[in-house]
């Protein structure tokens, strides 16, 4: 029996050792950390979108990190006649952000998302002053990673589409017919 379980042993550890070099790329989370972002989510997104939403909205959030493009130009607005273009991608300190987030949730007892929710919301105010985060930027900026969750929703058409509870599709594909038509209830 011991030389049994000293090969599953051997064979488990085997099959390990490949999956130990795996290295995430700069734009991915750990499985771990998106666990805490959806428990965010839950935090500071709307409640009525319930948690099919939030995930949605996590998800979607998940695809602009993953798809950043460094370098790209940006509008550079009215009267602003310097082009900027996009940064390094803001991963990596969304990394950092999240363990420290979850870090001060374990120095109250416990994860992030089983903290009440008064407590959870005094972690994320003093994160945000910390990063000094007074505005919801335009777009994500990186400065932290709650502001820029935030700013990439509530600027999506799917939150303006909830703030008017329509299907009104801003930034998004639309017949000029359609404009001309009351958008149906979501």
């Amino acid at each position: 029996m011991k030389r049994r379980q000293a090969l599953k042993t051997l064979a488990t550890a085997a099959a390990a050792l490949p999956l130990s070099r795996v290295r995430l790329r700069a734009d991915e989370l750990p499985a771990d950390q998106v666990f805490v972002l959806r428990d965010i989510a839950a935090t500071v997104l709307p409640s009525v979108m319930g948690s099919k939403g939030q995930n949605e909205a996590v998800d979607n959030f998940l695809r602009w990190i993953r798809d950043y493009k460094e370098g790209v130009a940006l509008s550079h607005g009215y009267g602003e006649p310097r082009l900027v273009k996009s940064g390094p991608t803001p991963a990596p300190g969304y990394t950092r952000q999240l363990v420290a987030l979850q870090q001060a949730a374990q120095s109250r007892g416990g994860r992030f998302g089983a903290l009440p929710i008064e407590a959870r919301r005094e972690l994320l105010d003093a994160a945000l002053k910390a990063a000094e985060v007074r505005n919801l930027p335009g777009r994500p900026d990186g400065k932290h990673v709650v502001s820029d969750l935030m700013s990439h929703y509530f600027r999506s058409s799917a939150a303006n589409d909830l703030c008017y509870n329509a299907r009104i599709g801003r930034n998004t594909y639309r017949a000029i017919r359609v404009t001309t038509v009351r958008p149906r209830p979501l």
